[in-house]
């Protein structure tokens, strides 16, 4: 008699666990985990501008108190569309998250995004938003040195004094043939004995 009441009360307490066992489990699931601190995001180095035609890259720094998940950067044209996803990728094993956005996808005037970081308990933190993102616009490209033309005359460039110079040996081959010309002006018949001056103002130098 005591034993079947025993076996009796032992398969009731078996029944009642394998009833209550899936609630216990679900209960056991929704409690919150002990990891409630959200990833940290920094950047060291912000870009605003790309020239036309190159790719960006773009680098963050995340990390958490547990172990990070997943980076997520979204980005769009400035003002334009919906903002498209890109996993980011972790650097060897480090702290560093990159993703580089091709030339072909950056239009002008530029492009805006932000980047998501989550924890594996699920813990998530934005940097930057959909409504107040990071911008990078395309720039201008710094202006090239001209380099002039080989066919291009160059200008000629006065010296000072050489029209003085060449004012000074017209006055002496003047002077030259004046002396000449009074030497062969007497006749071959006699002597002619005679004094010639002659004054030349020479330009000053």
């Amino acid at each position: 008699m005591f034993r079947q009441i025993l076996k009796t009360g032992i398969t009731l307490i078996a029944c009642n666990a394998l009833a209550y066992a899936p609630l216990l489990y679900a209960e056991q699931l929704s409690l919150p985990s002990g990891d409630l601190v959200a990833p940290d995001i920094s950047q060291e180095k912000y870009e605003d501008t790309v020239n036309p035609g190159s790719d960006h890259e773009i680098m963050v720094k995340v990390t958490d108190n547990i172990g990070v998940d997943k980076v997520i950067l979204y980005f769009r044209t400035i003002g334009q569309g919906d903002y498209k996803p890109r996993t980011m990728q972790r650097l060897d094993h480090s702290d560093n998250y990159m993703i580089r956005i091709d030339a072909d996808n950056i239009q002008s005037p530029g492009i805006e995004y932000y980047i998501q970081a989550m924890d594996f308990a699920g813990n998530t933190l934005l940097h930057g938003h959909s409504f107040s993102p990071l911008s990078v616009k395309i720039g201008s490209t710094a202006a090239k040195p001209q380099v002039a033309d080989s066919s291009e005359v160059a200008p000629k460039v006065a010296m000072p004094g050489a029209e003085k110079g060449i004012s000074k040996w017209v006055w002496i081959g003047l002077g030259v043939l004046l002396v000449g010309a009074a030497a062969g002006g007497s006749d071959g018949g006699g002597e002619t004995t005679g004094t010639l001056t002659i004054t030349a103002i020479e330009p000053n130098n």
